[in-house]
């Protein structure tokens, strides 16, 4: 279940999850997760002064958030997340995405300060149970799948066509119970479902940011402003 209210997004698992991620809340291996939440921030929210965790912390506690969750930031509009299904075999995978790309990269830039933020956050529930190894696979098809459908929308940045952006954010979950999953490679059903999930809702959530930052620049045209 996908719930938006206010500057928040929420996908609440039916039962106890284990996650795998790098996201600013709930990051490294977390067990028993009953949701994953995203929330939204404006550029001028988190400046160079500004800590992003006790950020998130502060607006957890403001939300009186008291579940076992994972979080991830985003500066892009939440109604514009996508979302991919795949079922086969008595296998589903789900996939969840929002894509902001003001801060695209190629992998190997020089580091360097992005005046705006831009984020591809994704979600990918899958409904059996993986242990910590197939998990860290499936991780790696995940970020495959990702950088294939950035490349082929071809955005350019600094240095080319970018791979993704400076501030990727990637969770993988699964039921909290023994996992019999030894293998998630490309060659196996499940592999196949996670790549194409990932693959078709980042392709979808790259389309949907294009939109949006074409209605932002037709407003400006429409509402010039006066010299």
């Amino acid at each position: 279940m996908i719930y938006i209210k206010d500057s928040w997004l929420e996908v609440n698992f039916e039962e106890p999850h284990n996650v795998l991620s790098w996201a600013l809340i709930g990051g490294g291996w977390k067990e028993q997760v009953d949701c994953v939440l995203w929330h939204r921030v404006k550029d001028e929210d988190l400046t160079l002064e500004v800590d992003p965790i006790d950020y998130f912390y502060k607006s957890l506690l403001y939300k009186k958030e008291s579940r076992n969750g994972v979080g991830f930031l985003t500066s892009v509009s939440l109604e514009n997340y996508s979302e991919v299904i795949l079922e086969k075999q008595n296998l589903k995978i789900r996939s969840v995405v929002t894509v902001g790309l003001g801060n695209s990269v190629r992998i190997g830039d020089p580091p360097f300060q992005s005046n705006s933020y831009g984020t591809i956050n994704i979600l990918v529930q899958c409904s059996i149970p993986f242990d910590l190894n197939t998990s860290l696979e499936a991780v790696s098809l995940i970020t495959e799948a990702r950088t294939l459908a950035v490349l082929e929308a071809k955005i350019r940045c600094k240095t080319g066509l970018a791979t993704g952006t400076g501030t990727d954010c990637i969770a993988f979950a699964s039921p909290s119970c023994i996992s019999t999953k030894r293998y998630t490679g490309k060659h196996t059903l499940s592999g196949h479902l996670i790549g194409k999930a990932v693959y078709q809702s980042v392709s979808q959530g790259i389309s949907n940011w294009k939109k949006s930052k074409f209605k932002v620049k037709t407003k400006r045209c429409e509402y010039p402003l006066s010299l």
